[in-house]
């Protein structure tokens, strides 16, 4: 049975299981990259081996975690007009997508659609929104963060890790020799961690504070 995410210890909860056990892996896996003797062909097949399982541990978590907030946004049930415009884009897009806007006359029609459905309950959808597309750049990252109404310039040291590390899984996957230094390894491996780490909490802050509700302007 799925699990649902109504309440903010259910999302922390599902986020730091999820977080949890890839962290785990992830040092057993660095324990198999250290127990070689340094620059041995050992060594060298288990530093290639272990690149493409940090990018899969990233990739999963960006996915996993962003699914989960955008689900306990959802189960929130809110009007149309306390949500951020991203979040009522998201609600509203298939039946957005059936308006034709060519004139003056469907422009108005469609003015009068949205005004009509201000006030209504949003119903968000959540499969199929996180989209890692299989090589998760910094662009498409950014594309993610911007969909869930997150702050992109939390992240911005990280765009030249973010895309380095898809480069590297790239070549080790598609058969290329790439030979991966256990320094660059061991930098790459502490810095993605802090990476997940930082979304972990930028999506709990998000979720106590509420920022995907629409502020209020006072008079």
């Amino acid at each position: 049975m799925a699990k649902k995410v109504f309440t903010f210890s259910d999302l922390t909860r599902l986020i730091g299981e999820d977080y949890a056990w890839r962290r785990k892996e992830l040092k057993l896996i660095k324990d198999q990259v250290e127990s070689p003797s340094p620059n041995s062909p050992m060594q060298n097949a288990a530093l290639r081996f272990a690149v493409p399982i940090l990018y899969a541990h990233w990739e999963g978590f960006v996915k996993k975690s962003c699914e989960l907030y955008l689900e306990f946004v959802s189960n929130k049930y809110l009007k149309h007009n306390q949500l951020k415009p991203q979040f009522i884009a998201l609600s509203l897009t298939k039946k957005l997508g059936r308006l034709e806007i060519k004139n003056i006359e469907e422009k108005t029609k469609t003015v009068d659609f949205l005004l009509k459905e201000i006030n209504k309950n949003s119903n968000i959808p959540t499969k199929n929104i996180i989209q890692t597309k299989s090589n998760l750049r910094y662009n498409v990252f950014e594309e993610i963060i911007f969909v869930l109404d997150l702050d992109i310039s939390k992240f911005s040291m990280y765009q030249s890790l973010i895309d380095d590390l898809v480069d590297s899984r790239n070549n080790i996957a598609h058969g290329d020799y790439l030979r991966v230094q256990y320094s660059a390894y061991e930098s790459m491996h502490l810095d993605i961690q802090l990476l997940m780490e930082l979304l972990k909490n930028e999506l709990e802050n998000a979720a106590i504070t509420e920022t995907f509700r629409q502020q209020i302007a006072s008079a």
